[in-house]
């Protein structure tokens, strides 16, 4: 007896991550991808993913973009995620999620979808699990995936890699910072070295085009990106802290919504 292949969601943020998971979907013969879901605080603006931005993805992709949405004020995350994840599969028939996590987040001993999907009763697909950093980007790079930097942070990155392209010239500037290594004042401070993948979450980017893309997705960028300051803070798990963040600004972001 033919099985069907599983409906499956990409959990969505419009970056590096979530494209290549995509792209391994498809081509996974037992899934059968539908849907791109985004989890997120109720109307919540992604300064590092702009909500227009993955609208359009979802348009060149030709998939229906979801959201499930959590209320101002949710204190239990797990249970909302639980939840929210149940109804996709109660509404679209959902079973299958697929990630492109690569690590643990923070003080988590476990991955935080593989908990999600496994209490709400359905199956998690994680084809970048624990995926060495240099062959996740030599393959974007290879599938002619077309990424943009949305969101750095420092010690590593200034504003001039705000909308610069992830390709192998970048790549090889971000092995030039890692090989320069941290300065005592950074290692005092518990400064963890740059992730490659930017997977303690150092740097964020967008997909503007790729193998699985229809046309490429044109963006009217302003010249000088969003600035953040903020107050030095401490290192938990692998969680990136930083006194300086730069964000992509979309001349029409839409509310960014």
């Amino acid at each position: 007896m033919d099985v069907k292949p599983a409906i499956t969601a990409i959990s969505w943020t419009g970056g590096k991550d979530c494209n290549l998971a995509l792209l391994y979907a498809e081509r996974d013969s037992s899934l059968d991808p539908r849907y791109l879901v985004v989890f997120r605080i109720s109307e919540q603006a992604f300064h590092a993913h702009p909500i227009p931005l993955m609208r359009k993805q979802a348009e060149s992709l030709g998939l229906e973009l979801l959201f499930v949405d959590f209320p101002e004020g949710t204190t239990d995350y797990f249970q909302a995620y639980v939840d929210g994840i149940r109804n996709l599969h109660d509404t679209y028939g959902i079973t299958t999620i697929s990630t492109g996590d690569m690590d643990l987040v923070g003080t988590m001993e476990r991955n935080w979808m593989e908990r999600c999907c496994e209490a709400a009763g359905i199956n998690v697909h994680l084809p970048l699990w624990a995926i060495n950093r240099e062959e996740a980007l030599n393959t974007m790079i290879e599938e002619d995936f077309e990424i943009i930097f949305s969101c750095v942070k420092s010690p590593f990155f200034d504003a001039s890699w705000i909308n610069r392209k992830l390709d192998r010239t970048a790549l090889d500037d971000m092995r030039k910072v890692i090989s320069s290594g941290l300065t005592p004042e950074q290692i005092n401070d518990g400064v963890k070295p740059l992730d490659l993948c930017g997977e303690r979450g150092e740097y964020h980017t967008m997909c503007i085009g790729g193998p699985l893309y229809k046309s490429k997705i044109c963006l009217d960028v302003n010249d000088k990106p969003n600035k953040q300051e903020t107050k030095q803070t401490s290192w938990k798990g692998n969680i990136h802290n930083s006194s300086c963040i730069w964000t992509i600004s979309l001349k029409e972001d839409e509310g960014n919504k």
